[in-house]
């Protein structure tokens, strides 16, 4: 599909919504309760920290544009999470973040593969994305790719587990994991499943 035909799918389909990966159309489904909390917690941590500095939290509702300097392969796609430090992306009439400077994905079973996969990739080909994060929505687990500031090509990984501090070192953000899972509790629903064997 051509970056027209992809724009054309979705002035026909305005209450769908679309991402643009690589020359393909995927359609975005639905998400459970489980990933909505976690999006929630992240954007509102977010939100408390950058209220009045320079960078702007984004949801699922603004679309963001993926290009790269040397192909100009454009990709359009819808992160969980999106934080920009550029003014003119905060603009109230800007319907498409063009500087992402870190980009956040709840992984879900139906996406994860193309969340690791062909998304991730255009993640790291995008030469403003300074951070990938992917957030499992099952145990508390996050994920941290970060861009080498010497070497644009290089990325560090970072993971971080229970009880520890999510550090988010391209926009200076430090979240626990427990606000980030707020609201969940893995071991009651763990219980609960060996109740029903």
């Amino acid at each position: 599909m051509t970056e027209e035909e992809y724009h054309e799918l979705e002035r026909l389909n305005p209450d769908r919504k679309y991402e643009y990966i690589a020359g393909l159309a995927y359609m975005m489904s639905g998400g459970c309760v489980g990933h909505d909390r976690i999006t929630r917690n992240i954007d509102f941590l977010l939100d408390q920290h950058f209220f009045s500095g320079l960078c702007t939290v984004f949801g699922t509702n603004v679309q963001v544009l993926l290009s790269t300097k040397k192909s100009g392969k454009r990709h359009y796609v819808y992160p969980d999470v999106t934080i920009s430090c550029d003014v003119a992306d905060r603009r109230q009439d800007n319907q498409l973040i063009e500087s992402p400077r870190v980009v956040i994905e709840v992984l879900s079973p139906s996406t994860e593969a193309r969340d690791r996969g062909v998304k991730f990739r255009a993640y790291q080909k995008c030469p403003t994305i300074q951070e990938i994060v992917l957030v499992d929505q099952f145990a508390p687990y996050v994920e941290i790719w970060q861009r080498d500031g010497e070497d644009a090509e290089t990325w560090h990984y970072r993971h971080y587990g229970p009880g520890e501090t999510v550090e988010l070192a391209s926009v200076d953000v430090s979240i626990k994991m427990d606000e980030i899972y707020r609201g969940l509790d893995f071991a009651q629903e763990a219980q609960e499943l060996e109740d029903e064997e």
